[in-house]
């Protein structure tokens, strides 16, 4: 498509012309002006074909340009997320391989240890089991050595007293046989019509035999004084100014109940030579006395008293399961003496 434009001007014009010499010869000089319409007519089209064809040229262009930027930054996100995984990939991977060498070591460290620490283990129990065998045989050997003496002591003492003991068995077989065999003897002699003479020869042979055992029973009894008299030529003749007091060994123990709201329960253990009267008062003393007392009223017990305690329950569980062969028992004693080596043992501050 195309356009006009029309301007108008005015256009000066002047000169001279020279003429050849005549007569005279000479010049004319000339001026004025000449009005000049101009009309222009442009013809756009080829270049608006060639603005049509540019503009679709730089429209492809723009199109390419666009299309390649988008692949461009589709590459490059890619690439980036393909070089972001490989270095996460590569650090994770070299953390794992390091933790995992690192593991391996130290499970191997571990496993070691812990071998060395079952070898140890069973190398102590062992040794255990040697001082348990070796000291249950020392404790026993003094066991039967003890009871050897207690025997030995008996022997003496019934050596010492040997006329006492006889005087006991022979008075006991008198007096409880004797009259059944005299009763008997009597009627075996009614029975066979006994003269007179042996009635009386039997009277005084029962006379003979009560007078012995009272003869007897008086060299007891003045046996008896003498001992007494010779006990007390060994004691100090001394005074006291007032009773003194008697301990008596009491076991207190308290239980409550694993589930919730259950009561507690308490229970006192007296030992049965005490008499029940005592054993009720002692009872009802030892239950308010330690139910009364809160927890900073108990210490720790001392080291002489632990070790007293504990030679005791030696001997009364060696008593017991000296002679045990059985694997239920051995379980029972080792389990036992764990927990009684294990155990905390506490007193109270105050006495009763």
């Amino acid at each position: 498509m195309g356009y006009t434009r029309q301007y108008r001007c005015t256009v000066p014009f002047s000169g001279s012309v020279s003429y050849p010499r005549s007569e005279s010869g000479g010049s004319v000089s000339y001026s004025g002006s000449v009005p000049v319409d101009v009309t222009i007519c442009v013809d756009t089209d080829p270049f608006d074909g060639s603005v049509r064809r540019f503009n679709n040229s730089v429209n492809a262009l723009t199109g390419s340009v666009v299309a390649m930027n988008a692949a461009q930054c589709a590459a490059i996100g890619q690439m980036a997320r393909e070089v972001s995984a490989a270095v996460v990939n590569g650090f994770f991977g070299t953390v794992s391989s390091e933790l995992s060498q690192q593991i391996q070591a130290l499970d191997s460290a571990m496993k070691a240890g812990l071998g060395l620490l079952l070898e140890q283990g069973k190398a102590v129990d062992g040794k255990k089991d040697v001082m348990e065998g070796d000291y249950n045989r020392i404790s026993s050997r003094y066991v039967r050595l003890f009871a050897d003496l207690d025997n030995e002591c008996y022997k003496r003492i019934y050596a010492l007293d040997k006329q006492s003991f006889t005087l006991s068995e022979k008075v006991q077989g008198e007096l409880l046989s004797e009259s059944a065999g005299n009763t008997a003897a009597m009627n075996l002699l009614g029975l066979e019509e006994i003269s007179s003479s042996k009635n009386m020869v039997f009277v005084s042979f029962l006379n003979r035999k009560t007078l012995d055992v009272l003869t007897t029973l008086h060299d007891y009894i003045t046996q008896e004084s003498r001992i007494n008299s010779l006990v007390n030529s060994l004691l100090f003749s001394e005074e006291i100014g007032e009773n003194i007091p008697l301990s008596v060994p009491v076991i207190w123990s308290e239980s409550d109940m694993t589930s919730g709201g259950g009561v507690a329960g308490s229970e006192c253990f007296v030992p049965e030579q005490v008499h029940w009267q005592g054993k009720q008062a002692i009872t009802e003393k030892v239950g308010v006395f330690c139910s009364g007392s809160a927890s900073s009223d108990w210490e720790a017990v001392g080291k002489t008293e632990r070790e007293s305690l504990n030679k005791e329950f030696n001997i009364l569980a060696e008593e017991r399961y000296a002679n045990a062969e059985g694997e239920e028992e051995q379980r029972v004693y080792k389990t036992m003496l764990s927990l009684w080596q294990n155990s905390q043992l506490s007193s109270l501050k105050r006495s009763l």
